[in-house]
């Protein structure tokens, strides 16, 4: 994982803003780099992580550890549809895991426990990094009122329907892995400041 730890720490998810000590809603949490990252770039922020895989659950505990608790609320489930529940492992790295094959996953499973989008916390900033979950856990949303949304992209059609659910939203910057993933950086228009400029990374 330390090649997508570095892509992380060298701002593959950072954005203009500037909201003191935000709540933020990390999902698919994995073994910590994002939000660790986010707790030191949006200082006094609190990060809720969600992880379902146990064996990343355990590495970021252990990563989280080293940190101030207060900033930090681990969870050992999946976000999306809570009937989804059987999850298929990655072939290349621990990150990979998901209830869908997208080309990364083998055939082996795990059983984990998934929760509904709606009862998740308030928040400022949501980050989604769920190996195509992105759009059951967006349209599952009573509301979104986030006022940044960070998301990796996981096909050229889901890509598209992020677009059309995020339409009080704008894309700000942006890196495209490939036709078939990416990572997505949107803010509220209401925060937008108007004429400035943005930049894909």
């Amino acid at each position: 994982m330390l090649a997508h730890i570095r892509e992380i720490f060298g701002g593959e998810y950072d954005v203009p803003y500037s909201r003191h000590a935000p709540v933020i809603l990390d999902i698919g949490a994995n073994i910590g780099g994002f939000a660790i990252w986010a707790s030191q770039r949006w200082p006094g922020s609190l990060v809720h992580c969600y992880e379902p895989v146990p064996s990343n659950f355990e590495l970021l505990k252990r990563n989280l550890s080293h940190f101030d608790p207060r900033r930090f609320q681990a969870n050992n489930f999946a976000i999306g549809n809570p009937s989804r529940t059987r999850m298929f492992l990655g072939k290349n790295n621990c990150g990979e895991a998901s209830f869908f094959d997208i080309g990364e996953q083998t055939t082996d499973a795990i059983d984990v426990a998934t929760l509904d989008p709606t009862l998740l916390p308030d928040a400022q900033i949501l980050k989604l990094d769920v190996e195509g979950s992105e759009i059951e856990i967006l349209e599952r949303h009573l509301s979104i009122n986030y006022e940044v949304i960070l998301v990796e992209f996981h096909g050229e059609s889901t890509r598209r329907r992020i677009d059309s659910i995020l339409r009080d939203y704008c894309l700000v910057a942006g890196k495209v892995h490939g036709l078939h993933r990416g990572v997505f950086k949107y803010m509220h228009r209401k925060i937008v400041a108007s004429g400035a400029r943005y930049e894909a990374r």
